[in-house]
């Protein structure tokens, strides 16, 4: 298995939205929700990953599952943006363990989604802050414009 590397996110991003997740059941409502915080549009169904926000919903789904499976609740999980970039921040409760990439498997066997975040996103990187673990990816729009209201919630 490979580590992926321990770095904090640029520090000019804003939090756009925040979801709190306690259990897998959850992970539709983030999908749905997050896809409208980043088009202001529901998610299509069989959505094509050709667009960046379907990748970002892809990835945040990922690593929120991640958390999920192998932490303790809940699961936090933020949309941060600059304005031309925006951020995946997923927050859980098991400091001890650093992610990592999974070698390769069998297709259908799981385990893929931290390899997902590094193939489709700009950059990946986790850290500690108190007793939680940040994981993250940053994306790139080519079309900003087209993006829902990012407006900070607080």
């Amino acid at each position: 298995m490979s580590a992926i590397r321990s770095a904090r996110p640029p520090e000019h991003f804003h939090v756009v939205e925040t979801w709190v997740l306690d259990t897998v059941e959850e992970l539709a409502t983030l999908r749905t929700s997050l896809h409208e915080a980043l088009t202001g549009t529901a998610l299509p169904p069989g959505g094509s990953l050709a667009a960046t926000p379907e990748k970002a919903v892809l990835v945040a789904s990922e690593l929120a599952t991640n958390a999920l499976l192998h932490a303790r609740p809940p699961t936090v999980v933020q949309l941060l943006t600059d304005g031309d970039e925006f951020i995946i921040d997923v927050k859980d409760h098991e400091a001890s363990a650093a992610p990592v990439v999974a070698e390769p498997r069998e297709p259908g066997a799981g385990g893929f989604g931290l390899a997902v975040a590094q193939r489709i996103s700009l950059d990946v990187g986790w850290y500690i802050e108190g007793d939680a673990k940040h994981v993250w990816a940053r994306f790139r729009e080519t079309e900003p414009a087209a993006w829902g209201s990012l407006e900070p919630t607080g």
